[in-house]
């Protein structure tokens, strides 16, 4: 619209009622658009945040873990309020991932408030991952495959997705293997220009991570010791210092639901190894210990660097040091088998309690008897010089006496070796 022109000559008064009709003709598009203004902000206006914070803090106390959880991720204002709730460790990984005699139900983790949690956040831009159990970008995601439910959906990984257990804090999905993978490449590169600067002083170990769990009367510490080896694979040396009352080590009392790689408890593992110290051949000939020693599904080995724990003896506890080494796969960017036998989760459903052998966790694996004559020196003798227990001593004995020589001279050397132990 035309503004009014005012003609030369033009009364006083009519001159004033001119001007005020520019004015008001002048205000009237900025009167409409600060009315949608207000409209818009009044649609917009959240009643909740003008609360106080002290009625904020009572309302999110008769809230349960979920809604609340969710509520903190509104806006920051209710961020600072209630955002501790997200480090609530019912949202994480549990600590052991998979409850003792439930390690071969993959249905366990869709009932976890995580899960529960990661379907409510899904949204147009955000997936969730059965076989990662977290989310994704929707690129991450097939056409397909976005289309499926979430207890369903498989991201680009493909089948061989998943997680491995390596601690109770750390739960590795492909993913993460890959950004460990360049950042131990490219530590490899800087240890080469230190140790070419300081002529090879520097340290090669790198301790990614350590932490400690308390189960019931046992301590268990866990060292991580991730490496590239030289066929360009991922392995993790994971060392274990588990203290627990004497003698009880594997005890389902004393047992803890820790697992050295996806298919063996630690525990019973250690109480299976440690029968293999008896004989003589340990490591070097011995099938059985072999066996024993090394879990025929994902070729993880668990060593022990001495034969007898450490004892303390105004405590009555015992530890025992030892380690398990397993190989992730190599530095592809697709996940291979050796990747695929390390995981967890999704655990192999045709394996139950009822079927599952040597893949049990649970199954304590006695040490065979030898099929050969034992050394009298080497099985008797050599027990009771070093710093053996008196049990070990008196299994070298019985396998003496199951032995086809002969009694007299086997309790003649028995008693010298009995006499020269006690006096030790």
């Amino acid at each position: 619209m035309a503004l009014i022109q005012s003609p030369p000559g033009m009364p006083e008064r009519l001159l004033r009622a001119t001007e005020k009709l520019k004015t008001a003709i002048k205000m009237k598009p900025w009167t409409s658009t600060r009315q949608r203004k207000q409209q818009k902000e009044q649609a917009d206006r959240c009643y909740l945040l003008e609360l106080p914070t002290e009625l904020l803090l009572e309302i999110n106390s008769h809230l349960t873990l979920i809604p609340e959880a969710a509520l903190a991720l509104t806006c920051k204002r209710m961020f600072a309020i209630s955002g501790e709730i997200l480090s609530s460790r019912s949202l994480r990984f549990t600590r052991d991932f998979a409850p003792l005699f439930h390690h071969y139900r993959n249905s366990h983790n869709f009932v976890t408030p995580r899960w529960q949690f990661i379907n409510l956040l899904e949204n147009g831009r955000w997936r969730a991952c059965s076989k990662c159990l977290k989310l994704h970008p929707r690129a991450a995601f097939s056409s397909r495959e976005i289309r499926r439910k979430p207890e369903n959906r498989t991201c680009n990984v493909g089948e061989l997705a998943g997680i491995v257990d390596l601690c109770p804090c750390k739960k590795m999905t492909f993913r993460d293997k890959m950004d460990l993978v360049d950042y131990l490449r490219v530590r490899q590169t800087t240890l080469k220009a230190l140790k070419t600067q300081f002529r090879g002083t520097v340290s090669g170990r790198y301790l990614w991570h350590s932490c400690t769990e308390k189960y019931g009367p046992t301590d268990l510490k866990v060292s991580l010791f991730p490496e590239l080896n030289e066929y360009d694979q991922l392995v993790i040396r994971s060392e274990y210092q588990l203290t627990t009352q004497s003698g009880q080590v594997g005890k389902e009392e004393y047992m803890t639901p820790r697992f050295g790689c996806a298919h063996r408890s630690v525990d019973l593992w250690l109480s299976s190894v440690y029968q293999s110290t008896i004989c003589r051949l340990f490591d070097s000939f011995c099938t059985s210990c072999r066996r024993i020693t090394v879990c025929s599904a994902c070729e993880t080995t668990l060593r022990c660097p001495r034969k007898q724990p450490f004892h303390t003896e105004e405590c009555g506890k015992a530890t025992y040091t030892f380690w398990t080494e397993r190989c992730l796969g190599g530095i592809d960017p697709i996940p291979d088998a050796a990747w695929g036998a390390q995981r967890i989760h999704p655990a192999e459903p045709s394996i139950s309690v009822e079927n599952c052998n040597e893949l049990c966790p649970w199954t304590v694996r006695e040490h065979p008897p030898l099929a050969f004559t034992p050394s009298i020196g080497e099985e008797v003798i050599q027990p009771a010089i070093s710093e053996q227990p008196l049990d070990s001593l008196y299994s070298s004995i019985r396998m003496i006496f199951s032995a086809p020589t002969r009694l007299s001279e086997i309790t003649t050397l028995a008693t010298r070796a009995l006499w020269g132990s006690a006096s030790a």
